[in-house]
């Protein structure tokens, strides 16, 4: 077997694997064998080493780690921050976590012009424009309703397209909703490198946005009307059909909780009284943001969402009689914007639900 010299790119490699499988030990040592090897890790190292730092209890180790990152060009993105920000959190270290993200909220607005120029002169945006339906605008936020029948990169750009009149800043995707599912979804106005750009991604990373869900799940309730529930499981994904599918593997995967709090309970009564099939209609609020993971997660319970044939509804068939589409709804996002002001969107459940 031929031996695979080691330079920074399969180092690199090694560092990435460690950060998708939870290793963050095993990605310190790489960076110790890295030095010893004289081999001069870079940012993509430093990045993939800083993320894997998140899943263990190595705060310290993170905010070394970034700080290295800080004295290399290109600078941390608001993902890299996320990450420190998120191993701090879980430390319960929110003092510094505070600190670091305001200090490279303040290096973000220094370099960016977009912010420094044209900030408080943003056009208001026209509700409505082009089919886009604008449910707030922010210091650098723009929150829109994404419908089912559009994918979030299909939306974004149906948004670029409405502001091309009013001669808008670009625009940045900063979260996503799967194609099926409608509600908030938040958009950065400016470029991927903008303030207002890194500022959001940092706060999604690190776990600090608040995303609410409402949902209709099928088979008996999770619990009794007004109590909560907690699902916490890894979830790791693959590709069937050119399809992402999540799923909870027997080990690994990457971390993942969802809250839930039961709404209502429901009962489908067959022909002569007999109950035929139950449904709860749940608040749900993903800690993480893994992909499919409200979906991946109700299903492992066998809690199916209605009309979801990917996650294990057998009555996918009869449910989409009375319900045209996946019953998932993104009802409230809230975060901050750049000068800190709270940025809370909100839109009722949709009408075809």
């Amino acid at each position: 077997v031929a031996r695979v010299e080691s330079d920074i790119i399969t180092y690199n490699a090694a560092v990435s694997a460690c950060d998708k499988g939870g290793e963050w030990a095993h990605a310190l040592g790489l960076l110790v064998k890295m030095a010893s090897a004289r081999v001069q890790a870079d940012t993509i190292t430093y990045t993939a080493a800083v993320s894997a730092c998140k899943y263990g209890p190595c705060w310290q180790h993170s905010l070394a780690l970034f700080s290295e990152l800080s004295e290399l060009s290109p600078k941390p993105e608001g993902m890299v921050l996320g990450s420190v920000v998120n191993a701090c959190r879980m430390a319960n270290a929110w003092a510094l976590a505070c600190l670091v993200l305001a200090n490279e909220l303040s290096r973000w607005l220094t370099l960016d012009r977009f912010n420094d120029r044209e900030r408080f002169h943003m056009p208001t945006l026209t509700f409505g424009k082009d089919g886009v339906h604008i449910l707030l605008q922010h210091r650098g936020l723009l929150a829109v309703l994404k419908t089912p029948d559009i994918s979030t990169e299909a939306l974004l750009e149906q948004v670029h397209d409405s502001l091309r009149d009013v001669s808008g800043p670009e625009l940045t995707r900063v979260s996503r909703l799967d194609s099926a599912t409608s509600g908030v979804l938040v958009i950065a106005l400016g470029s991927g490198a903008s303030a207002s750009a890194n500022y959001a991604r940092a706060q999604f990373a690190g776990r600090l946005v608040l995303k609410t869900y409402h949902c209709l799940c099928s088979g008996n309730g999770l619990s009794c009307i007004g109590s909560k529930a907690v699902r916490s499981a890894p979830l790791s994904t693959t590709v069937a059909n050119d399809a992402i599918l999540a799923y909870v593997p027997a080990f690994g995967g990457r971390e993942a909780c969802t809250t839930f709090l039961v709404k209502a309970c429901y009962q489908l009564m067959g022909p002569r009284g007999a109950q035929e099939h139950s449904f709860t209609f749940a608040e749900v609020r993903p800690i993480t943001g893994r992909t499919h993971q409200i979906r991946a997660h109700l299903g492992s319970l066998g809690r199916p969402l209605v009309c979801d044939a990917v996650y294990g509804s057998q009555s996918c068939v009869s449910e989409s009689q009375w319900c045209p589409r996946l019953f998932l709804h993104c009802s409230r996002v809230t975060l901050r914007t750049v000068d800190a002001s709270l940025f809370r969107a909100e839109t009722p459940l949709a009408q075809d639900l």
